[in-house]
């Protein structure tokens, strides 16, 4: 099984479409679906549930999917550490986040201010159990098992409106009141997840009318009125949604937590305690403003 069969899996996986991974990954169409096809040949099952428009993962699929993912990650891993050999390796510090979010090179931004000598890797990988002993910090949604657990922020998932929607006269949004709308979500993610348990829980199943993770484009389709869509307190607001209206689920909020996580074994680390401060004031300042 050939390592670039692999990471077309992965992209294909990811973007669950066979035209945009092709494209993505600059390959014919038909070359890709041959790829695809001759992996799950070789795998003796399908990896893919297929329609007109889309594929999906099947339940085999998405095992699949967790552990190429994660072996991927440890491969990545051991060529990015070997790349930064000029650096001295007790300088290097890595961070691993769940997935992009604006406030990340925000927070880069100031640790290289801070300490400069110090080489810090970011590294954008799901949270795999058998991969946490290569990065020193995970920014996660969840408490990481086997990891020390800080809560960094507890922050309200609003939902952004049009000033011309029906809903911008209305002191809340009612769960309910979601069925009739147009539903503007990112791709499967971590805040996705939250958000779709959380109606879940309350017996109502989101069915998003567009889906795209670029940030500027949901802001840009909730403000022309074409949907609504869901937006952290502080993560996106690096992103002007002056020109929508953020409100309020109701009766019960929407939150999420961040937290910094790290294995106890990198407490010792040199640096290590330098950053984490870093880190925790730089959110603590963010949530005083």
């Amino acid at each position: 099984m050939r390592l670039l069969q692999l990471r077309y899996f992965i992209i294909t996986a990811e973007l669950q479409n066979i035209t945009h991974s092709a494209k993505k990954l600059h390959i014919s169409q038909p070359s890709l679906s041959r790829t695809i096809i001759e992996l799950e040949k070789e795998l003796n099952c399908n990896l893919f549930i297929r329609n007109s428009r889309s594929i999906i993962l099947s339940e085999k699929g998405k095992h699949f999917y967790r552990k190429v993912k994660s072996s991927l990650n440890i491969l990545d891993t051991a060529v990015q550490e070997v790349q930064t050999s000029q650096s001295p390796f007790e300088k290097v510090i890595s961070l691993r986040c769940e997935k992009s979010s604006q406030i990340i090179p925000a927070v880069m931004q100031n640790l290289k201010q801070r300490l400069p000598n110090v080489d810090i890797q970011l590294v954008q990988r799901g949270f795999e159990d058998d991969w946490l002993d290569h990065c020193d910090f995970e920014f996660s949604t969840q408490k990481i098992k086997n990891n020390k657990n800080i809560l960094l922020l507890k922050e309200e998932i609003f939902l952004a409106v049009s000033l011309e929607s029906d809903l911008a006269t209305h002191d809340f949004v009612e769960l309910t009141d979601l069925k009739e709308q147009k539903i503007i979500m990112s791709q499967p993610n971590p805040l996705r997840s939250i958000i779709e348990n959380f109606f879940a829980k309350n017996n109502i199943t989101l069915r998003p009318r567009f889906v795209t993770s670029d940030i500027t484009t949901q802001h840009q389709l909730a403000k022309s009125n074409f949907g609504v869509c869901f937006v952290p307190q502080y993560t996106w607001l690096y992103s002007n949604f002056s020109d929508t209206i953020l409100m309020h689920l109701g009766p019960q909020k929407l939150f999420r937590n961040i937290y910094l996580s790290f294995p106890p074994s990198k407490a010792n680390k040199k640096f290590h305690a330098q950053v984490m401060e870093l880190i925790i004031r730089y959110f603590k300042n963010i949530t005083e403003k």
